[in-house]
């Protein structure tokens, strides 16, 4: 057994490894969760130290994997800033530490700048834990835990991560329920401002959930967890520069079981930032210097939901695209489906399964999360774009539910909204996809006439 475990990380350090294992002192045999923690340019880390050191103690050893981490063109006003941060990170690990909280520091001060940014951070730690718990000879129970060093989390925190995997034993992953703070020592606009971006990320979940969509969970890098075995499995964390919890928990969503933990909370910045090209930071930027916040009218999700319908309807095996899309589907759908090659896609896999169940097991992994998101956009161009999302997009997403009151005028009175939703993990009831569109209103949406 204990060879055929070091034949699987032998296989994945050859063929997605970046550097070998760092950490010389052997790994806790209790060790249950790592938490990885990326580190650029952060000057509250030991804030964000102190709040996992807080938490609960688990049932299980804990450790925290810091990556300090900079590019080899940084300033050298950046190095001198990690450093200082290391340095004190390394004290309070002195301070705080213990046998069952054990701090691990990385430090890559001149990584490659093709590569350089927070996926290949979170990706060497990750694949850093990965290679503790695979020296436990325990791997299967191994826990890795997404962090950010500019985070907060509740006291529970580790408890409950511990407690849903174990009591969750077929699932591979989870997003972990945040919320940004919306008081505190910034200027009053920057909490305006990350209510707004927070707002547009949990409608869109909240969107695709009400359209029945298979992927529809956050994809916050701070508040994901995943067993060791499935990222492993899965070819482990990508080296984008930012977005890389996106395409990774996409992927994750798309390959194995995954699922919500509600019972903790993680709290990101809400801090403005520059330090990757999106992402919350940057949408703050962007707020402060006056653009809207905008997102996905909510007649794209209806889009969405009728390609769900017709897909979940399907009783027996189709044999061609029309037989899977009915013709009186919304042009624009259609017209996406045809752009990305859907026949052939169509074609493919009834070649290759037995059974309706497997046939709609295959769409959604060729209609995945990433092409949910393209068609999206391409809907934004064509006919329904985008619209202010405290105004427009989420109070109507709140009407169709039939949740919205007068007081939900505000982007921070329609987020406590959509918080109690999810957190609650009330599932909104599948509607049909029929011409009953949004409001009463007739269709806004064109069918296909050419078939």
């Amino acid at each position: 057994m204990a060879g055929s475990l070091q034949r699987i990380f032998d296989n994945y350090r050859k063929r997605f490894g970046f550097v070998s294992p760092q950490v010389a002192e052997p790994p806790s045999p209790d060790l249950g969760l790592a938490v990885v923690v990326p580190v650029y340019d952060e000057p509250c880390l030991n804030q964000s130290l102190q709040s996992l050191r807080d938490c609960e103690k688990p049932p299980c050893d804990v450790e925290v994997l810091l990556v300090f981490n900079s590019s080899e063109r940084d300033s050298d006003a950046v190095r001198l800033r990690n450093r200082q941060a290391r340095q004190s990170a390394v004290r309070w690990i002195r301070e705080h530490a213990n046998s069952q909280f054990r701090c691990h520091v990385l430090d890559f001060p001149c990584l490659p700048t093709k590569h350089a940014g927070v996926g290949l951070a979170r990706k060497i730690g990750m694949d850093e834990a990965a290679a503790r718990f695979y020296q436990t000879k325990r791997p299967a129970q191994g826990v890795i835990v997404c962090y950010d060093a500019d985070c907060l989390c509740e006291r529970n925190f580790l408890v409950e991560n511990f407690r849903h995997f174990a009591e969750r034993p077929s699932i591979a992953g989870c997003s972990t329920y945040f919320e940004h703070p919306l008081s505190g020592t910034e200027e009053p606009a920057v909490y305006r401002a990350v209510a707004a971006y927070e707002l547009h990320l949990r409608y869109y979940v909240e969107g695709l959930r009400w359209a029945g969509f298979p992927y529809a969970r956050h994809t916050i890098g701070s508040a994901m967890s995943v067993r060791v075995s499935d990222y492993l499995r899965l070819g482990g964390m990508n080296r984008k520069k930012a977005g890389e919890d996106f395409y990774f928990f996409q992927k994750l969503m798309r390959d194995a079981k995954t699922s919500d933990l509600c019972a903790t909370a993680v709290y990101p910045s809400a801090r403005p930032s520059h330090r990757v090209p999106f992402g919350t930071g940057r949408a703050v930027g962007r707020i402060l210097a006056g653009e809207p916040q905008l997102s996905y009218s909510f007649r794209s999700f209806w889009s969405v939901k009728a390609l769900v319908d017709a897909v979940e309807s399907l009783e027996q095996m189709p044999t061609s695209f029309e037989e899977c899309f009915p013709a009186n589907l919304p042009a624009p759908l259609l017209a996406f489906l045809e752009a990305n090659n859907c026949r052939s896609a169509i074609a493919e896999i009834g070649k290759n399964v037995a059974g309706i169940k497997q046939f709609k097991k295959r769409f959604w992994r060729w209609f995945d999360g990433f092409r949910c998101v393209k068609f999206l956009n391409w809907i934004a161009a064509n006919g329904c774009p985008k619209v202010e999302t405290a105004t427009a997009a989420a109070p109507c997403l709140l009407n169709r539910l039939g949740m919205e009151n007068e007081s939900t005028q505000t982007a921070d009175s329609l987020l406590a909204i959509y918080r109690r939703h999810q957190r609650n993990r009330r599932s909104i009831p599948a509607k049909s996809a029929s011409n009953d569109f949004p409001l009463g209103r007739e269709r806004e949406f064109p069918v296909n006439q050419s078939r």
